[in-house]
């Protein structure tokens, strides 16, 4: 077995010391590896793209972001205004509250950055998922919210670099779930 002995000779502090960076190497590994995964899982398939079929548009709704993330330059808000402005450039109406709850299907673009700061760096996983109201085969009158488009992504990003995750992540996401919507609902 191959160990790391100081002058102290105490393996166990030297591990510890050392298993920071080990752990960070390992989960930059893990994160890369991941991400290969999931890229190739982004593509939507004819099922969730034709679960758009005659939405009238859908609601934004950004989940509220870890407080270490803010500090460093992310917010909701900022988050907000890039995907309602793709979806509205696209002609895609961005509906309020109220008009989904009169929609019978209810949709929603639900947008999630789980971002964790490890140091310099922050390991980042974004996805965003059309919901709406579904009802199941063998249980027509049973309705339920489900997820019927998704995309998603793990990165890793320095701290400075993190606002730039909305136009060069979260951005190409939407784009997607919009020419999606686009080619089942021509304009």
């Amino acid at each position: 077995m191959l160990g790391i002995v100081t002058q102290s000779g105490s393996a166990y502090r030297a591990a510890n010391q050392y298993g920071g960076l080990m752990r960070y190497v390992l989960s930059a590994i893990i994160m890369v590896l991941t991400c290969l995964t999931l890229s190739t899982a982004q593509a939507a398939g004819s099922d969730e793209r034709e679960s758009l079929v005659g939405l009238p548009g859908v609601l934004v709704v950004i989940e509220e972001i870890n407080p270490e993330a803010q500090t460093d330059g992310l917010s909701v808000e900022a988050i907000q205004t890039a995907v309602e402005l793709i979806l509205r450039s696209s002609g895609i109406p961005v509906l309020t509250p109220s008009e989904r709850e009169m929609m019978p299907s209810r949709p929603c673009l639900y947008v999630q950055v789980n971002a964790l700061n490890r140091g310099p760096t922050y390991a980042v996983s974004l996805e965003v998922r059309l919901t709406q109201q579904v009802s199941l085969v063998h249980r027509p009158g049973w309705r339920m919210i489900a997820a019927t488009w998704n995309g998603d992504s793990v990165i890793m990003v320095g701290k400075a670099q993190l606002r730039m995750i909305i136009s060069e992540n979260i951005g190409p996401l939407v784009k997607a779930f919009a020419n999606d919507f686009l080619a089942v609902n021509p304009r």
